[in-house]
Formats: structure tokens, sequence, C-alpha cells
């Protein structure tokens, strides 16, 4: 079982490695979610699956190509966990790139993320996806 911290390092290794059902394996049978849709033409929110989970990943993958992904910082406090930092993504439709910041909060609960907030720069993201 993952300590707050450990799937917080875990869960930022996935990501950068582009690794969606790893991610997915991370998070609890329901997760509460709130993040925008990859292209970040609206907001979704509520619990989802792990294979809810999944497929929001691969088509953030499959639309974007993370080439560089920095935590600026990372708070813990028990079970949660914010993580503050940049992403450089290309667009894979386009070739454009997009530098955009973000915040990640992330609850922990038995050692799988139970809730997941992902605030991303969305203008940023919707105009390189536009």
């Amino acid at each position: 079982m993952f300590s707050t911290v450990e799937l917080v390092q875990v869960f930022l290794a996935r990501l950068a490695a582009q690794d969606a059902p790893g991610i997915a394996r991370l998070c609890a049978p329901s997760v509460e979610w709130e993040a925008p849709d990859p292209t970040g033409a609206r907001w979704s929110a509520g619990p989802r699956t792990r294979r809810e989970v999944e497929s929001w990943f691969l088509t953030l993958f499959a639309t974007f190509d993370l080439e560089q992904l920095s935590a600026r910082q990372v708070v813990v406090d028990g079970t949660d966990a914010a993580v503050i930092g940049s992403a450089r993504w290309r667009v894979r439709a386009t070739g454009d790139a997009v530098e955009a910041r973000f915040a990640a909060v992330i609850s922990v609960h038995l050692g799988e993320i139970e809730q997941y907030w992902h605030l991303p720069d969305t203008l940023a993201v919707a105009r390189a996806a536009a």
C-alpha cells in the first residue's frame, strides 16, 4: 500500500511516461473527479471508475504528447496532496507546442486515489487545440 507521498511520486512518474493504464491502477474503484476534458472545452465532475479514468488519460495522450513535466511544489498533509507544476505538450494533430501550468489535488485512502482534481491552464490548452 502506498503512502500519500509515494502515491504522488508514482502518479507523476506514470504521467510522465504517459501510462494511462498504470495511472488507473493507482485509483480506487470510484474516484471523485473534477477535471476538464483533455481539449479544455468543458469541465466534468463526479465519480469516475478506473476504466473512465484510464479513458480520460488515453484521450489526453492521444491528443497531446507530453514533452516535459515539472512539479514545482508538492504539499502533503496527511492523506491529501497538492501538486503545482507545469507541462509542455505537443498537439499531435498540428505539431504546435503548448506550455500549461497546472495544479492537481489528490486525496488518498487505503493507498489509492479516491479524489482527483486537475486544474490546468485551460485557456492555453484550448488555444493550442483549436
